[in-house]
This record gives structure tokens, C-alpha cells and sequence, in this order.
């Protein structure tokens, strides 16, 4: 394993995320008062950063699971506000992303990120037998949507969007342009042996620009070295855009289900989930968030969402303890 990867550490040296701070309310920011606890998990040939917000007597453990261009640190005023409210919070960073390592990325695609997931969950579980919810923004949504899909053990699901990339509408919104939605998704398709080696950034086939609605905030995600301005292959994009749901939402009965959909959200608005919420078979709510981006920061959404993801795992707790 990579010596320098061993060393790197959010709340030492790679302090980027410092920058994002300011952007939310002073009770949610990181302070060195408030900082998470790093761990690091090796999973087969991947050595996974974590960062853990703890509450010892929290009867629920909330995983975080970040989009494309971001890393689990980013989440980190959300987990602060869970954390605040009683709840443990868990936020890994999914390869390449953050200071997650692998020796090679050759292997590394979207199935690997949703066995990842659900490998972690299964770990979480054994360590201590607290309930998961899984917290999935932007197109971590239907990443954990997929991991709930294959795991036994999560309780609820909270999205901020579910972007189901096995539909062609879906794919032309995401991307920069339908060339590149149709014509790059054929050619990565047709020629993966040649193709999927190749790394780019995001920003270079999604609307990155679009993440906030904020023009500081969205460059500094987009210049973040360990965010979006990270390299993945195309295969990870390619199997990503390819992925269909493990199991059809009419049959999705897993566990209870919370959209929590920015109102102004232009990267993926709400005409993009609502299809997929609306064929969602099991107990399910969703709540618009007034006046926020696609990455929430605005109010009253940030309070709407606070509200939302409380009464929802509230709900959770109230049920496991009846079991």
C-alpha cells in the first residue's frame, strides 16, 4: 500500500475542506472543538478513509454517501447536524475519491462501489448492532438505493435525488450535452477495451457547474483535488451509466423511504427523481427544500431537510424498539 497514502489525514494535512465551512450555518460548521475521528478500513486491495461522528448511546448509525465530485468530508456539516440531534454518523470516501487508496484502479467500477458499501455496512452492523439508515446525496442517492438493495441490515433510506442513468432522459440531463450523453455512452460501450483505462475528470461529462447555486462554493468543489478535480476511468463511468436497479422500485419494499429534493436544484431537478419516487411500492415520503441547490445550503431547505431526516429517523427508532 501507497506509504504516502498512509499519511494523509483531513484534520492534519489535507485541509481543504476548510474552504467549505463558511458556506453553513455556524452550528454546523467543523471546528477543531468538533472534528470527526479518521479511521481507515483496507477492503480487499482498497484502503477506505472514514470519517466517524460519534454519539455513544445513539440507538441509530447513519451512513453518508457522497456523489460524484465529492468525498465524505464534504458531508460533514450534515453529519454534524445528525450528530448534534443524537445520532452516529459514518462517511466513507468511495475510490478515487477523498483519501480513499487503491494500488490500481483497473478493477474499479460502479459495482465494486455499491459491494464496497454494503461490505461496510455488514462490518458496521458486527461492530456494534445499531440500525443503518443510509444518507445518499446527489447521485449517491441511488448508490444507496442499490446498497440497501443488496444488504440486510439498513432500516431506512434518505436521498436527495435518485438518478436511475439506465434511462436515456435521465443521462441527456446529467450530462453537458446529448453528444456526449449518446455518442460517448455508445463509444464506451462499444469499445470498453481501449476506452476504459482513460481517466477524466467529472466536470468534463456532468454539469458540474451546476453542484451549487452558489459561484464560489461551485469552484471550489470543482478545483477540490480531492473531490472534483479527481481523475476516475471511464469504466467506473461506464458502468455507472449502464447500471440498472438491482431490484425494480414496484418491488422496493426494503425499508422506508425519505426524498428530501432541493426545490431549485438544476443539475438534477425534480422531474428527474419523481418518476422513479412516484413507482416506489414501500412507505414513503418526500419533501421539497425551499430555496436550496442540488448541494444544499440555502434556508429555509436546510432547516426543512433538518426537520425531515429527525421525524424520519425518530420514526426508525420508535419501530426498532417495538421489535
Amino acid at each position: 500500500m501507497n506509504a504516502i497514502a498512509k499519511r494523509l489525514s483531513y484534520n492534519e494535512s489535507e485541509l481543504y475542506w476548510k474552504n467549505y465551512q463558511k458556506f453553513f450555518p455556524e452550528e454546523l460548521r467543523l471546528n477543531e472543538n468538533c472534528l470527526p475521528t479518521e479511521e481507515w478500513w483496507d477492503w480487499n486491495d482498497i484502503r477506505v478513509h472514514l470519517d466517524r461522528m460519534s454519539v455513544p448511546d445513539s440507538k441509530i448509525k447513519v451512513i453518508l454517501i457522497h456523489g460524484a465530485g465529492g468525498n465524505g468530508r464534504m458531508l460533514a456539516p450534515y453529519g454534524r447536524m445528525l450528530q448534534i440531534n443524537g445520532y452516529d454518523v459514518l462517511s466513507p470516501d468511495l475510490p478515487p475519491y477523498g483519501l480513499t487508496y487503491m494500488d490500481s484502479l483497473k478493477s474499479l467500477d460502479y459495482l465494486l462501489w455499491i459491494e464496497l458499501l454494503t461490505k461496510l455496512i455488514e462490518q458496521e452492523v458486527k461492530r456494534d448492532g445499531k440500525p443503518i439508515v443510509l444518507l445518499g446525496a446527489s447521485i449517491g442517492g441511488m448508490l444507496a438505493y442499490h446498497a440497501s438493495a443488496m444488504s440486510t441490515h439498513v432500516r431506512g433510506l434518505v436521498v436527495t435525488t435518485f438518478v436511475d442513468t439506465s434511462h436515456s432522459k435521465v443521462r441527456d440531463q446529467i450530462a453537458p450535452n446529448k453528444l456526449i450523453s449518446r455518442l460517448g455512452k455508445f463509444s464506451m460501450d462499444v469499445f470498453p477495451f481501449i476506452l476504459d483505462q482513460f481517466r477524466i475528470t467529472v466536470s468534463k461529462v456532468s454539469r458540474m457547474e451546476l453542484i451549487t447555486n452558489n459561484f464560489e462554493l461551485t469552484e471550489l468543489i470543482i478545483k477540490d483535488p480531492h473531490a472534483a478535480g479527481t481523475k476516475v476511468t471511464l469504466r467506473l463511468l461506464r458502468t455507472f451509466m449502464n447500471m440498472k436497479p438491482l431490484i425494480q422500485p414496484e418491488r422496493f419494499d426494503i425499508c422506508p423511504v425519505l426524498l428530501v429534493h432541493p426545490e431549485v436544484d438544476p443539475m438534477t431537478p425534480f422531474a428527474l427523481s419523481e418518476p422513479f419516487y412516484n413507482r416506489l411500492k414501500g412507505k414513503k415520503e418526500c419533501v421539497i427544500l425551499e430555496g436550496s441547490g442540488h448541494f444544499s445550503i440555502e434556508q429555509p431547505g436546510l432547516d426543512q431537510m433538518k426537520t425531515a431526516v429527525l421525524s424520519f429517523l425518530s420514526e426508525i427508532e420508535n419501530e426498532t424498539n417495538r421489535l
